[in-house]
C-alpha cells in the first residue's frame, strides 16, 4: 500500500473510542438543527471523526494536517467507499462553514448520510 501523504498523529484504540465518541456526537448535534450549514459543519465534524476512528482502529494513525485531503488518503487505505464518503463531506466544508452563500438543505442532508455512513463504519470496527 502506498502511504499517504501529510502529517500523521500515531493513535491507539483508546483514541479511536473517544474519536468514535465526537463523531456520535458531533451527529446528534446536527441532527438536532435546522440551520443548513450548521447541520453540514456539525456532520462534515461527525465525518472527519469517525474517519479518525477508523485509522486509528486500523492503522494506528490519524491524520493531523490542517489539508483534509491528507485524511481521505489516510482513509482510502482502509477502505476507498468510505474515503470517497469522507472527500464529498469535505468538498463541502469551505461553503458550509465559511462562505456567505448558505450551503443547500439538500447538500446538508447528504452530509449528514456521509457522516452517517462512516459513523457506522467506524462503529462496525471498534465494537466488533
Amino acid at each position: 500500500m502506498t502511504r499517504a501523504k501529510g502529517t500523521r498523529k500515531p493513535c491507539d484504540v483508546q483514541q479511536a473510542r473517544q474519536r468514535l465518541v465526537d463523531a456520535r456526537q458531533f451527529l446528534e448535534a446536527a441532527k438536532l438543527l435546522d440551520a443548513p450549514d450548521v447541520v453540514a459543519t456539525c456532520a462534515i465534524h461527525a465525518a472527519i471523526a469517525a474517519s479518525d476512528a477508523i485509522t486509528c482502529h486500523a492503522l494506528g494513525e490519524r491524520s493531523n494536517d490542517g489539508n483534509h485531503g491528507s485524511a481521505v488518503d489516510l482513509l482510502r487505505q482502509v477502505d476507498a467507499k468510505l474515503a470517497t464518503a469522507l472527500k464529498r463531506a469535505l468538498d463541502r466544508k469551505t461553503q458550509a462553514g465559511y462562505e456567505s452563500v448558505d450551503i443547500s438543505a439538500a447538500d446538508a442532508a447528504s452530509c449528514v448520510r456521509w457522516a452517517e455512513q462512516l459513523l457506522a463504519a467506524a462503529e462496525e470496527r471498534l465494537e466488533a
